[in-house]
């Protein structure tokens, strides 16, 4: 378990050593000890209309492997340090941050972009038009939304679980993907989805649990680049199992007294519109899952084909009603196509899609859906009969 928790911190650590070496023939290279490595970065608007940029910068000197140990026992330096500024716009607020910080800021090796709440409210396109211009960021920079708290904040936490706050965010948001409560959103993600009128961009959602502790749970839904809503977690998971990007994730079934808890193993989410006299008529989603499972608490028997049949119903109950929840939130309250409908129109119905694209956001909010999950239980585990329940 150590090795796995250590695991972001021991790679920036390795980027850090052998940084030097891949700067060597570079027309503009310099020392490590004349840069700043930023391992975080987070934007927010200011309530003068300014955007504030905060970086968090990792210390080469004051980042060890654990079997490095204490050494004399003297005092250790912070191994990362926090700092902001403000501008009219990105760049400017960058570049300004110079007369804050002792050297360049070195951008690539930022683990999280945090974009603050009021910011996306307001829209993205401005931000996203200097990284994708600015050569210096990395297209596969993780992006989430912070929710009730402002980037700043965020990245200023003091965590128990890692020496470096940044790598412990973009490590809870790849364990949160895992279990299908949050997508994994990299900025060149973002970037598609800004230019494609057929599907409105989604990130992950971040928020501040204690002075020590994020969570990386729920999406931020956009519409025309403005942040419209979230989704819960288990709408987020809906929306994960239609669009086929669930990675796995635990599902808690309700079975008699009890509940069951199956854990997705596989699954295939398709969508695409019917179309009648040359118009959208119904959203379908279809959804094929396996799941194995995990827990049941019922107290049941599990060796007989009608209990196995009921259970793989149930399961697929569930899930539709994840995917239900999750479609209606963005057709009633967003009116924000997530899941790509549009785009299925655009490739199989062009010259349908030429006709509604303008007002798709309208059309889409009013059409009926069709969602049917077919879910097969693979296994059961070892044991049959319950503890205290065997004949």
């Amino acid at each position: 378990m150590t090795v796995k928790k250590d695991k972001g911190r021991k790679a920036l650590l390795i980027l850090l050593l052998i940084f030097p070496l891949l700067l060597a023939g570079c027309w503009n290279n310099r020392p490590l000890t004349e840069i700043n490595i930023v391992a975080g970065m987070g934007l927010e608007r200011t309530e003068d209309g300014k955007i504030l940029v905060t970086v968090q910068v990792a210390e080469p000197g004051a980042i060890q492997p654990a079997s490095a140990g204490g050494g004399s026992g003297g005092e250790k330096s912070k191994p990362v340090f926090v700092a902001s500024n403000e501008g009219e716009t990105v760049f400017e607020a960058l570049r300004g941050m110079l007369a804050v910080v002792d050297k360049k800021l070195f951008l690539s090796t930022a683990q999280v972009l945090i974009i603050g709440e009021k910011l996306a409210q307001e829209g993205i396109g401005e931000i996203l038009d200097f990284f994708e211009r600015d050569y210096e960021v990395s297209y596969l920079v993780d992006v989430i939304v912070a929710k009730d708290a402002t980037p700043d904040e965020l990245l200023r936490i003091e965590s128990d679980m890692d020496t470096i706050p940044a790598v412990y965010i973009k490590g809870t948001v790849e364990n949160t993907a895992a279990r299908g409560t949050v997508k994994k959103t990299l900025l060149i993600d973002l970037f598609k989805d800004m230019d494609c009128k057929g599907r409105q961009p989604t990130a992950g959602q971040i928020t501040k649990s204690s002075d020590k502790e994020v969570r990386t749970e729920g999406l931020a839904v956009f519409r025309d680049g403005k942040l419209a809503g979230w989704l819960n977690p288990y709408e987020t998971r809906g929306f994960l199992f239609a669009n086929n990007e669930l990675k796995g994730g635990i599902v808690n079934v309700p079975v008699d007294n009890g509940k069951a808890a199956f854990e997705i193993i596989r699954s295939k989410g398709s969508v695409s519109v019917e179309v009648e006299d040359g118009k959208p008529s119904m959203l379908i989603i279809r959804v094929n899952a396996e799941a194995n499972v995990g827990e049941y608490g019922s107290g049941g028997r599990l060796d007989s084909l009608e209990t196995l049949y009921m259970l793989e119903e149930k399961l697929g109950e569930e899930i539709g009603k994840e995917i239900e929840m999750a479609l209606e939130k963005c057709q009633k309250e967003f009116a924000s196509d997530i899941f790509g409908f549009g785009i299925y129109l655009h490739k199989y119905y062009p010259k349908c899609w030429k006709e509604v694209e303008n007002d798709w956001h309208n059309i889409f909010s009013k059409l009926p859906a069709d969602i049917r999950v077919d879910a097969k239980i693979m296994r059961v585990g070892l044991v049959i009969n319950p503890v205290g329940k065997g004949e």
